[in-house]
């Protein structure tokens, strides 16, 4: 897995980068569906937002390609809680050619839970290229709790 810590693939971003990170969300599924957008790129995010332990969603990726097409292109995420890398995971997304914007809806994942996952996580999720080039990246914070209010109906 390419690590987002490492020296060649840490921001700044590849400097002529041929695809943006639009948007992220997290869809929660169950009674209801609910989605929650990431916050945008270069916002403090002072407050992480709440997300119910044991909930199933899905991550859903919004990029464009600006430059000439991109091989190999991946979503690669890596958790933290209090500091320690706690998991992540990487998902080929395949080729694609100049346009978009391109909408693709992740496989599904659970939120941690238990009175030990409860607490807040860091997230770093990147679109990395073949080469292993970090193109664009999101960094936001959730925390996870045992009861939850939705922040919208």
């Amino acid at each position: 897995m390419v690590s987002l810590a490492d020296p060649a693939s840490a921001v700044p971003l590849r400097e002529g980068r041929t695809v943006r990170l639009l948007g992220l969300a997290l869809r929660f599924t169950g009674p209801g569906e609910i989605t929650l957008p990431v916050p945008a790129s270069g916002t403090t995010v002072a407050d992480p937002f709440t997300v119910k332990e044991g909930a199933e969603f899905r991550a859903v990726v919004r990029f464009q390609v600006d430059g000439r097409s991109v091989t190999g292109l991946k979503v690669v995420d890596e958790r933290s809680k209090d500091g320690v890398e706690v998991g992540g995971h990487e998902v080929m997304l395949g080729d694609f050619r100049h346009g978009g914007p391109y909408d693709l809806e992740l496989p599904p994942e659970r939120v941690p839970s238990g009175p030990r996952a409860r607490g807040v996580y860091e997230v770093s999720a990147a679109l990395v290229d073949g080469a292993g080039h970090v193109l664009d990246r999101r960094d936001y914070r959730f925390e996870v709790k045992k009861d939850w209010e939705p922040p919208f109906a």
